[in-house]
């Protein structure tokens, strides 16, 4: 592992779990192996699916055998989201939770969780008993901002994740949660002075090239909104969702010939044939 040879580190681990198959610390090494395999950019889509497939299961197995780690019961539902098993990653939670029920950490993780399932008065509760527990952690606050949005209540939404920002000031990731929350309340011109100042590269990633887009499109310019989401989608032509919304875009934009052309950028990137023909209709 530590000479970045994941592969190699699978196969030992792989013998060392069949010789010990009792010591936990075998299992979860064979997981934290393939969970490195799981996540290389290098290896292809399918295998790091099963991959971390595989992952999950090896850390279902020494979590089994030390019931009392509320650690590395948190550790494998990390595993089960990274492979998109969020049910069995809310269990694991839940588990690591009963465990240490005054780990912010973990009521946060939980917390998280509930909100997917729809949970919210449940994940209201965990995430502000987080929150109490780690009073300078940014994380607590922008997810309570983030359950705030969802819920309707911009206000509070907007106050947390301003007492988020506060504590992490330099957070992208904040500071792009409250573009969107400006340009929700209304205030597009507010969202778009947050995230122009940003690098050209940190504005092409999808989640803020997408919210940069809504902010222009909010002030009545559809086709620099669409052009906002080419110039994205260029860097990643093999992208099918980002081709699927730049199509979407043209279209609204009133585009038919681009927005056909990223219709078949998206269709050889494997997008589903209904997809792409919802992408061509107009709203």
């Amino acid at each position: 592992m530590g000479s970045q040879r994941p592969l190699d580190a699978v196969k030992v681990a792989e013998r060392l779990a069949a010789e010990a198959p009792e010591s936990m610390r075998a299992q979860e090494l064979l997981g934290r192996a393939l969970v490195a395999v799981g996540t290389d950019p290098s290896t292809a889509a399918i295998d790091r699916h099963a991959a971390l497939g595989r992952a999950v299961d090896a850390y279902g197995r020494a979590a089994a055998l030390d019931p009392r780690n509320a650690a590395l019961r948190h550790a494998a539902g990390v595993v089960c989201d990274t492979a998109r098993m969020h049910d069995r990653a809310a269990g694991f939670y839940a588990e690591a939770h009963a465990i240490a029920p005054y780990n912010g950490q973990y009521a946060m993780y939980l917390g998280l969780a509930r909100a997917r399932q729809g949970r919210m008065d449940e994940a209201r509760a965990l995430l502000e008993s987080a929150e109490a527990a780690m009073p300078e952690a940014a994380d607590p606050k922008a997810a309570l901002a983030d359950l705030a949005m969802r819920s309707g209540d911009l206000d509070a939404a907007m106050r947390k994740v301003a007492e988020a920002r506060a504590l992490d000031p330099g957070s992208e990731g904040l500071r792009l949660a409250d573009a969107r929350m400006r340009r929700l309340a209304g205030r597009p011109r507010e969202s778009l002075e947050l995230l122009m100042p940003l690098d050209p590269p940190v504005r092409r990633q999808p989640g803020f090239a997408d919210e940069i887009a809504e902010a222009t499109a909010a002030l009545g310019d559809a086709r620099a909104a669409a052009s906002i989401l080419e110039e994205s989608a260029l860097a990643a032509p093999a992208d099918a969702g980002r081709a699927l919304r730049v199509a979407r875009a043209w279209t609204r934009a009133g585009d038919a010939i681009k927005a056909a052309m990223w219709a078949d950028t998206a269709s050889l990137a494997g997008a589903a044939p209904e997809d792409v023909t919802a992408a061509l209709r107009p709203e």
